[in-house]
């Protein structure tokens, strides 16, 4: 037993001060303004590896607000909330809403551009048969082909631009305190309604004098310093 603490121990006076180094270097490429699902990814891991469970997730979930389809960012985020202490707060979805969520973020913001422009052309080729087709004929198929190629084109539409909006403004925000108490006010002095755990994610539905009035992954809300939490989507930015 004694043996593995000191491999454990030996391990972390190796890798932390790589850790550190690697950090320093990923953060210069943020202040430069460099905004990259890789970068925020990489600076999620280095957190994690400088005991920073909080701040990985927000670097984490970063990245995913860039590129939903980030696959690395995603299992490393379930794998830090899995180990939170405030996991039992997280939902459990159905198996179909699971299959649905996946096959929404694979289609991260780009792909559903892309398919978005295949569609217009699609659409555009088919309206262009129906206007030269042989008015002889029955126009019952070019009709249905415009009409599903335009149903399919207004449904991508309408994701791509509630992906843009999601994006822009992402209200997601981590705890990144180890503990902290949520408040039925926002006020130091109101009842505590809950306490929570350093890395847990939150929504931030509204902001005044310092605090924030945020929604827990189980659907209850309470007031939190703001000095508690960071923003996947700093103000102002």
């Amino acid at each position: 037993m004694k043996a593995i603490w000191t491999i454990l121990i030996l391990s972390i006076l190796i890798f932390s001060p790589l850790a550190a180094s690697e950090y320093d270097e990923l953060k210069d490429l943020e202040d430069q303004g460099i905004q990259n699902a890789d970068l925020y990814y990489n600076l999620g891991v280095t957190y994690w590896q400088l005991g920073q469970s909080g701040m990985a997730n927000l670097y984490f979930l970063r990245a995913l607000n860039l590129d939903s389809a980030h696959k690395p960012a995603k299992e490393n985020l379930n794998y830090v909330i899995s180990l939170s202490q405030d996991r039992e707060l997280y939902p459990q979805h159905l198996f179909l809403l699971r299959i649905f969520w996946e096959a929404y973020d694979y289609m991260n913001l780009n792909r559903t551009a892309i398919l978005t422009l295949v569609l217009l052309l699609i659409s555009a080729l088919s309206l262009f048969w129906l206007l030269h087709y042989d008015r002889e004929k029955e126009l019952e198929l070019p009709s249905l082909v415009l009409g599903i190629c335009l149903f399919l084109l207004l449904s991508s539409s309408t994701i791509l631009g509630v992906k843009a909006y999601r994006q822009a403004h992402n209200k997601k925000a981590v705890l990144i305190q180890n503990v902290a108490e949520l408040r039925t006010t926002a006020d130091y002095k109101a009842n505590r309604v809950a306490v929570i755990h350093e890395a847990l994610i939150l929504i931030v539905e509204e902001s005044k004098l310092g605090w924030s009035l945020v929604r827990l992954p189980d659907g209850s809300s309470g007031w939190l310093e703001d000095a508690d939490l960071k923003r996947v989507m700093p103000l102002g930015r």
